[in-house]
């Protein structure tokens, strides 16, 4: 079948609606003839009825594709542009659309063209997106093809713009969003940044401003026109403000341009007037202004406008009203009315800086300074913003604002704002040199300052400017009269008073100004003529008639009645309305607050310096301070305790006045008494560089040295002003407290000697006060205090004056009055006859005592003071009974009675319930629990209470509760020393050692070794420690407590067991010489005693002191002594258990001693019984085995070997007994005992000891080796890795290797760790260097090993020398 055949079957059957069919045969028409465009054509077609779409789409497009004429023809296209219709594929209908309507276009078929574009609007409506609804508006928009030939059977352009610009103006607002919460997730992204860089991105890329401009040409509407005018004006300005700094200028003119023409057309749109009216960098035009406020009345611009347009600072005139029939006057605004309506429009436009610009000028009109420094300040920072939104600076307006701002801010608290302003006005003027407001501003800035020859020349610059300008012309004459130019300044006045014409109250107000200034000026001139009432004084009344209620000129009336007609009454109320009119005429506060200080109203004084302070503007006398008003309200603030207050109005006072002497002193006391010294010492400082010489301020400088703890620099000070102002008894008594003071803290540093010198220069000076007051309260309280301290500094109690205190007690009283409590504490009057220089301790604290009674005397008129009295001589009475041995328990009951004296007085003071608690702890549980709860109640913040409580329960033997209470006491004040002194005695207790050491340590610390209790704890759980826990102690870890303990020796006397303390830890340090001599004090002591009171106790201690003190000769090698020493303490330890340690130090020291003095027989005796009495203890069985040994003999010597065996037999962990057997086995060579010793020397090894039984272990497995002809490096080897920290082994290593590593290593280990000097030095000088030997020396000189070092060492270098290397060094050498 030919193709032509098929091509008309398949027809036939499309047309039967056989669309399958007729498809086959369509494709075997186009296997016959591929190019064939009508099968391609019809095929597509059937494929599309069959609803094939894909199929019949590549069939329209092969169609045609078969020649290019099918391209310019419509049927292939329309197949193409049903299937897309069928499939909704918008994307591909429009283009195809287009191609179909352009086809139309071309044939001139109109009608088809508009309804295959219509038809595609449609499509595009109801299936399409915005973006393909944009793409379908473009061919019916004007800048297509189709548009002009289409026009008017399609839709109206500016009907698709207004779509289109409302698809784009949703599609940004989306975009706009969407960026901006995926852009805040950012790293340092800001919510104002992210805003502003997403609105710039998107209006930038954005067609809507176009889309709004085409709008605007193809729209007839008004209503759509004004719309788009609208959105175009908001975009732009929305734009404007997020482009960058480079871009703003151009769009802020389009802006503008845009609100332009919405003025010009009238268009009432507020923003846009609101933006012409704001931008506005030049002469406003009046009518725009009033047209504004006639479109927009409600707004608060224009409620401003209005005002500002009726009121007097208006420069344009008052519109004409037509006449007419019935005419009503208008009103006259008044000033307050325009400020009402001007605060009411700003209240609405806060953003406003034009409202800002209006009202700040008005309010500087209107003499409001401080309403319009706030207004120009607020519109400043308005101008400053809205610059840097749109790029460009609104000169004029700010300088505007500025000009005024620095007016208000010359009168507003002047001068405090002067330097402010000036800066403001120069600023001006560089901007331009003619501005008049900053020449006028500054004349007045630089006459306020009495730089009257400058100021002159800034208004006669401005006068240049507006010669007619009466203000300018008037502070012009007035400057030449503060210059003394009286008759050129005068005259300049009258001519100004001549210009003035008006009645209104401006011209009335400066009228009277001038009245005044020249009256002023003839006062000043002629001092003779004042009283003339036709003088000076007329011109003040003149200017009262002209203005009644100006106030300088009421001022200067004061001055008048009061220095020249000494009318007081007319004075006073002449002042007065002066202050009422204006609280700034200081000269008339100033004489008014005199008048009331005379009067002593105070209230009075007080309420006119503030009133003075606080005004906005004052007036005072040229060359005259205006301190004095913040000056008085400080000394009011001081003597009310509200010191805050006081520093303020102090440091207000030195800003107008930095001379100012007794600002400076009042600074410097408000600022002690607020416990900021240092800033104290610097204020007091400035006042003495002002009056060096005034004692006062030397006086208070040395109270805040007193203050800080810097008793020296106190010292000195009073001393000084003594000098200035002797007998004064505050300086005195200060100096005396603060001698004490001094004393106080040299006790706790240590310094006892200088202590005892403070007390006693105390006590001359309280020699002094005695002569001036005797009855002062503070004085017997100071002198009982001094004479105190020599209790807690007892070895220094000889060095109490008390031949003086003695007179100062007796001075000024009858003796009977001293006998307070006497029946109690026997110490009465009869004290100060008796001759008690022997005991020095005892005097002092019968003196203090004797003090704290005639203080209780002397207060008996003072209740707060007379309880306190009471208190004090009950802790006078307690520390009594700590301090003294003997007759103490008196002293106990008399302070118990005090306390209760003093708590009876005053009942709700904690320290003394507290006193009463620690009084009664001992001899009444339950009342001293009593009183320490009670004063708990009181003050619940207590250590010391909760101390003290806790110390009740510890006694008690109530740990639990002790514990809680310490705690506590802990939590409070964490470096309370005695809360860890009675944590450290619970913990003792409970039988934990090393806690008790740490807590002892700690409160030794923190007490920085004053706390005497501290320092006894500490080197006694020391001791402990070292006994039980730590018998191998470094020397230096022991200089602590020795040092504490010795501290405390000088604080006490009378005190056996610290000495004997003391003297075991000097033994530890091998210091015998001062050990003995404290043991030989303390033996002495406890046989005294034990002669008196025949105690067991007594006994025992006197024994233990003996055989320790035989042990000390034993040090020093005094055997003889030693061994008397041994026999006597075992004389006198016979048959008593508790000195069975003693009796076998006794025995071993004697034993140790005899066998020293070659005494065998008696030595051996002496070690035999101290066996039997130890139970064959294996230290005594090594020391026997000693001395049986070193007695020589072949028989002794195999007894000391069969003890060793005994022993080791019976204690196989006997370690010195090994090492002992050891020995002897190296030096007998006898290889079975070696082989059994080493066994037992290895397994020890890892054994934990003390370091110098390991290195023992290790030099006697070393030197066993070598007896049994063997190599030592493997012990030594084993050694270091045992313990690879050791200095000894390495040495060990380097001396057998002769190894320079090892030695380097050893010296290594040994300077950065903790070892003796010994092994120090050792370990330096086996490196084999000059330098090394040299600090082996210095380190330990009694070495052998550093001194041959150094032999060699410099042997070896003079070799070299000789060889020719280093004679200079050698030279070197051994000249140093």
């Amino acid at each position: 079948m030919s193709a032509k055949q098929a091509l008309k079957s398949a027809k036939a059957l499309m047309d039967a609606k056989n669309f399958q069919a007729a498809s086959e045969q369509f494709r075997n028409a186009l296997e016959l003839d591929p190019k064939n465009f009508t099968a391609h054509l019809y095929l597509g077609y059937s494929l599309f009825q069959l609803q094939n779409y894909d199929e019949s789409e590549k069939s329209y497009k092969n169609a045609l594709d078969v020649d290019e004429k099918y391209r310019k023809q419509p049927p292939a296209w329309q197949g193409l542009l049903n299937v897309y219709e069928a499939q909704k594929k918008v994307d591909k209908y429009i283009p195809v659309a287009e191609k179909i309507a352009t086809l139309f276009s071309d044939g001139d078929d109109r009608a088809r063209c508009a309804a295959v574009i219509n038809k595609m609007l449609q499509f595009v409506k109801e299936h399409g997106t915005n973006e393909q609804k944009k793409q379908a508006w473009k061919l019916i928009l004007p800048d297509h093809p189709l548009f002009d030939y289409l026009e008017g059977v399609i839709p109206r352009p500016v009907d698709t713009y207004l779509q289109l610009a409302e698809i784009l103006e949703k599609e940004e607002k989306e975009k706009i969003n969407k960026e901006i919460a995926a852009r805040r997730s950012r790293l340092s992204a800001t919510k104002g940044n992210i805003n502003h860089e997403v609105k710039c991105e998107v209006f930038e890329a954005s067609t809507l401003e176009d889309v709004y401009h085409n709008i605007l040409n193809w729209s007839d509407s008004d209503e759509v026109r004004r719309e788009i005018d609208e959105k175009l004006l908001y975009r732009g300005f929305e734009k404007l403000v997020v482009l960058p700094s480079e871009k703003k200028l151009e769009q802020r003119a389009k802006v503008w341009k845009q609100a332009e023409g919405i003025v010009i057309l009238n268009h009432p749109l507020e923003p846009a007037w609101r933006l012409f009216i704001e931008w506005k960098d030049s002469e406003y035009d009046v009518n725009v202004l009033r047209q504004y406020t006639e479109f927009f009345p409600e707004s608060g611009l224009a409620i401003v406008i209005k005002a500002y347009l009726k009121s007097d600072i208006s420069p344009f005139p008052v519109p004409v009203v037509e006449e007419k029939d019935e005419q009503e006057p208008e009103e006259e605004i008044s000033p307050v009315q325009i400020l009402a309506d001007m605060t009411e429009g700003l209240a609405k436009e806060t953003k406003s800086p034009l409202c800002h610009r209006i009202v700040g000028q008005y309010y500087l009109h209107v003499s409001e300074f401080e309403s319009a420094v706030d207004a120009c300040r607020k519109g400043k920072k308005l101008i400053l913003f809205e610059s840097r939104e749109t790029g460009q600076v609104l000169q004029k307006n700010l300088d505007a604002v500025l000009g005024t701002l620095a007016t208000a801010l010359v009168h507003y608290e002047s001068p405090q704002h002067h330097e402010e302003a000036k800066g403001i006005f120069l600023d001006l003027l560089k901007r331009n040199s003619s501005n008049s407001t900053a020449l006028v501003g500054l004349g007045m800035i630089l006459e306020e300052q009495q730089e009257y020859d400058q100021a002159l020349d800034f208004l006669n610059r401005a006068l240049k400017i507006n010669p007619n300008d009466i203000k300018i012309l008037s502070e012009a004459s007035w400057c030449q009269v503060l210059m003394g130019n009286h008759t050129k300044g005068r005259k300049g006045l009258e001519n100004c008073l001549e210009l003035v014409t008006g009645i209104d109250a401006q011209s009335r107000e400066l009228r009277a100004q001038l009245l005044w200034r020249i009256g002023t000026s003839i006062w000043n001139a002629d001092e003779e003529g004042r009283s003339d009432r036709q003088g000076a004084y007329s011109y003040f009344m003149a200017a009262l008639q002209s203005n009644n209620n100006y106030a300088p000129a009421y001022t200067s009336m004061g001055i008048y009645y009061a220095d020249i007609m000494n009318d007081i009454t007319r004075a006073t109320k002449c002042f007065e309305k002066a202050f009422e009119l204006s609280p700034g005429e200081v000269e008339a506060a100033e004489r008014l607050a005199h008048m009331f200080a005379e009067t002593h109203e105070w209230d009075l004084v007080e309420i006119i310096a503030r009133r003075v302070a606080e005004a906005d503007q004052k007036r005072s006398v040229p060359g005259k301070g205006m301190s004095w008003p913040q000056n008085a309200i400080g000394v009011v603030e001081l003597n009310s305790q509200n010191y805050a207050k006081a520093i303020v109005a102090f440091q207000a006072a030195l800003r107008a006045s930095p001379k100012d002497f007794h600002s400076w002193v009042g600074l410097g006391e408000a600022y002690s008494n607020s416990g900021r010294h240092i800033a104290a010492l610097k204020a007091l400082g400035e006042a003495a560089k002002i009056d060096g010489e005034n004692w006062l301020v030397k006086y208070m400088i040395a109270n805040v040295h007193r203050e800080l703890g810097d008793f020296d620099e106190a010292c000195a000070g009073y001393r000084e002003v003594l000098q200035l102002h002797p007998g004064e008894f505050g300086v005195l008594m200060a100096l005396s407290e603060s001698l004490v003071g001094t004393a106080e803290s040299q006790i706790a540093k240590g310094y006892y000697g200088q202590a005892s010198e403070s007390i006693v220069e105390a006590l001359n000076v309280s020699v002094a006060i005695v002569a001036i007051r005797p009855d002062a309260f503070s004085l017997w309280k100071n002198i009982g205090d001094a004479c105190l301290l020599f209790t807690w500094i007892q070895s220094f109690a000889d060095q109490f004056p008390w031949g003086i205190v003695r007179d100062l007690i007796s001075t000024g009283i009858e003796k009977d009055k001293l006998n307070i409590m006497s029946e109690y504490d026997s110490v009465g009057s009869s004290v100060l006859d008796l001759d008690v220089e022997d005991q020095p301790l005892q005097t002092c604290i019968q003196m203090a005592l004797l003090s704290f009674k005639r203080a209780i005397y002397v207060t008996a008129d003072d209740r707060h003071a007379h309880s306190v009295a009471w208190y004090n001589l009950g802790a006078a009475e307690y520390r009594a009974y700590n301090s003294l041995s003997s007759g103490k328990d008196v002293y106990r009951s008399a302070a118990i009675r005090c306390f209760k004296r003093a708590i009876k007085v005053e009942s709700g003071n904690s320290d003394f319930w507290n006193a009463l608690g620690v009084c009664t702890a001992e001899i009444n549980p339950r009342a001293s629990q009593h009183a320490l709860v009670r004063s708990l109640y009181i003050n619940e913040k207590a250590p010391h209470v909760w101390t003290n409580l806790g110390t009740l329960y510890f006694l008690q033997n109530d740990l639990d509760l002790a514990s809680e209470a310490f705690v506590r006491a802990q939590s409070i004040d964490p470096e309370y020393t005695y809360a860890w002194v009675g944590q450290g005695l619970v913990a003792r207790a409970s039988g934990d050692i090393t806690q008790a050491h740490e807590l002892f340590e700690h409160a030794f610390e923190i007490s920085d070794g004053f706390a005497a209790l501290a320092k006894r704890e500490y080197a006694t759980s020391m001791f402990d420690t070292i006994i039980s826990v730590l018998p191998e102690t470094s020397f230096t870890s022991l200089l602590a407590p020795i040092f504490a303990l010795h501290k405390l020796e000088q604080q006490t006397i009378d005190e056996p067991a610290i000495l004997h303390l003391n003297a075991l830890l000097q033994e530890r340090i091998g210091e015998f010489a001062k050990a003995a001599s404290n043991l030989s004090t303390i033996s002495a002591m406890y046989e005294e005693k034990y002669e008196t009171t025949e105690s067991e106790d007594d006994l025992i201690r006197y024994a233990q002191s003996m055989a320790d003190l035989a042990r000390m000769n034993l040090g020093l090698k005094r055997y003889p002594e030693a061994i008397e020493d041994a026999t006597t303490a075992l004389d006198l330890s016979a048959d008593i258990p508790e000195l069975e340690s003693s009796r076998l130090s006794a025995h071993l020291t004697a034993g140790l001693a005899y066998y020293f003095e070659g005494d065998m027989a008696q030595s051996l005796e002496m070690f035999k019984v101290a066996l039997e009495e130890s139970g064959e203890n294996p230290d005594v069985v090594a020391l026997l085995s000693q001395v049986l040994w070193a007695k020589g003999g072949e028989e002794e010597k195999e007894a000391a070997r069969e003890q060793l065996f005994n022993c080791i037999e019976k204690h196989p962990d006997h370690l010195p007994s090994i090492l002992l057997l050891g020995s002897i086995g190296v030096l007998d060579q006898s290889e079975d005992v070696l082989e059994a010793v080493m066994d037992d020397l290895y397994s020890y090894r890892a054994a934990p000891m003390f370091s110098e039984r390991k290195d023992q272990v290790d030099s006697l497995l070393a030197i066993a080796a070598k007896v049994q002809n063997k190599s030592p490096l493997p012990a030594i080897t084993s050694s270091i890795f045992l313990r690879p920290a050791e200095a000894t082994t390495w040495s060990a290593l380097a001396s057998l290797e002769n190894d320079d590593h090892a030695a380097e290593m050893a010296r290594m280990i040994a300077v950065g760790g903790e070892f003796s000097a010994e092994v120090v030095a050792r370990a330096l000088a086996g490196v084999g260097e000059i330098a090394a030997d040299q600090r082996a020396i210095m380190i330990a000189p009694w070495l052998r090993e550093g001194w041959e070092g150094l032999r060699e060492d410099v042997e070896a270098l003079k070799g070299r020398a000789v060889a020719g290397e280093g004679q200079k060094k050698v030279e070197e050498v051994w000249r140093d």
